[in-house]
């Protein structure tokens, strides 16, 4: 079972009582020493969305939960409920996957052009011809489809970008992107989101290879 939630974070008013509900005092603290708006937004809505995420699939959980993290900083409730839990945010909008296996999910905003550098450095000798391939109308979205589903593995494995990328290999099939661990020769499925807002997309890649989840918009 996997469900990925979605919020848009910028319509929100979160100091208002009607989030309490969903926030701790800890991330209310730490939001409003960010000094950009839209940074406020996004850590706010992020924990407000996990926790709606968990009353939405009746997770046996207090609101807000409480999250311990691995030394490369993967969060998991601290509480033995069966659940899993990741999220990400970028732009406007916040995203949250559940799931009763170890998930992670990202979203990313495609509203700039990435550089050769950049595309260099993210991209596999292999999955770089494939990029140069697509028409250059397709390019920008391309890239973005290999960094979500490689930073939704990432974290699902729990090591973020901590892992060397040169240790796996992506490639895009449609909504999917498979996902081979050059070392252990493990193969995983990460799923490609539709997404309802055409300057973005999301990827969620779980240890269930087998369920297609379609994102909830709260």
């Amino acid at each position: 079972m996997i469900r990925v939630f979605c919020m848009n974070v910028n319509d929100k008013d979160f100091l208002d009582s009607a989030w309490t509900p969903y926030l701790s005092e800890e991330r209310k603290k730490a939001a409003a020493r960010r000094r950009q708006a839209d940074a406020r937004q996004q850590y706010l809505g992020a924990e407000a969305l996990v926790n709606r995420a968990l009353e939405i699939v009746g997770a046996d959980v207090g609101l807000p939960a409480h999250f311990v993290r691995t030394p490369y900083g993967k969060p998991y409730l601290d509480t033995q409920c069966g659940l899993f839990v990741n999220w990400s945010h970028s732009g406007a909008y916040a995203v949250c996957a559940v799931s009763d296996l170890d998930v992670g999910i990202d979203i990313q905003e495609m509203s700039k052009t990435p550089g050769e550098r950049l595309i260099r450095r993210l991209l596999r000798p292999s999955e770089y011809k494939e990029w140069e391939q697509e028409p250059r109308k397709k390019q920008t979205e391309t890239f973005y489809r290999y960094w979500a589903a490689k930073e939704s593995f990432l974290k699902m494995k729990g090591t973020g970008f901590y892992a060397p990328l040169d240790s796996f290999a992506v490639q895009l099939r449609g909504d999917r992107a498979y996902v081979l661990e050059l070392e252990g020769k493990e193969q995983y499925v990460c799923r490609l989101l539709p997404f309802k807002d055409p300057g973005y997309l999301a990827a969620v890649c779980g240890v269930d290879k087998e369920t297609v989840p379609k994102i909830e918009y709260l």
